[in-house]
């Protein structure tokens, strides 16, 4: 059973058989009271009351709040931070290499980009970038050569025609004339730089090139295209 002390109501557990009908004298230990319990006085703790939860009203206080419910601390933000660094540094690189690889692909078909899109050599050069193909695969047709007398000077005319084949806007290379005699000693070299710095794909261009007769004697007369004045430039 249990008992309770009249003046601070402090509470003892005593066995049922302890107490008589007579009562059993008694001195609280808290406060000094002494006092007589009787079977009586005793009394039963009630029972807690349960109490129905509603599960609404509990987060209805948050419902109302805009202040952040829940905060990292420090050494969570500092990893957050790191990873956004992180994630930021790999799409730089991935835009790095991507650009990279757009350049490379402007630079790897730059022939083909100018052949369907002709103004893009001009954005090429600004950028120091030869987008033409040197045209030493040109061709020469009908060349022919012709000895004749101008102001009392013997001359030599050389006319002829330069073919592209080829698919590709080329380069017009200097072309380059060698005289031999009739023993294959060589008598003359000269370069000559055409007017027309290129040719589109199957396109033919006349040429005419003049120059001294260096002697009356029967002569050989060989027509390429000269590659040392382009690599010299």
């Amino acid at each position: 059973m249990l008992i309770k002390c009249p003046k601070c109501q402090t509470v003892y557990t005593l066995n049922d058989d302890v107490v008589s009908k007579d009562g059993i004298k008694m001195r609280c230990s808290k406060c000094g009271e002494v006092f007589k319990a009787y079977p009586e006085d005793a009394f039963k703790e009630p029972e807690p009351k349960q109490k129905d939860v509603s599960y609404a009203k509990i987060f209805e206080p948050f419902s109302k709040t805009t202040e952040e419910m829940f905060r990292p601390n420090l050494p969570q933000k500092v990893r957050v931070v790191r990873l956004t660094r992180y994630k930021n540094t790999i799409n730089y690189l991935l835009l790095l290499a991507l650009l990279a690889l757009v350049f490379a692909l402007l630079y790897l078909t730059r022939f083909d980009i100018v052949r369907y899109v002709p103004k893009a050599e001009a954005l090429y050069q600004k950028f120091g970038i030869e987008a033409l193909k040197d045209g030493f695969t040109l061709d020469f047709e009908n060349v022919v050569s012709q000895e004749f007398v101008a102001d009392s000077v013997s001359h030599i005319k050389i006319t002829g025609i330069i073919k592209n084949g080829s698919k590709y806007v080329m380069r017009v290379p200097p072309v380059q004339i060698v005289v031999y005699n009739a023993q294959g000693k060589e008598l003359m070299r000269m370069v000559h730089i055409l007017a027309q710095k290129k040719i589109n794909p199957e396109y033919k261009i006349p040429f005419e090139i003049v120059f001294p007769n260096p002697t009356p004697e029967q002569k050989n007369i060989n027509v390429s295209f000269n590659d040392k004045v382009l690599k010299g430039k």
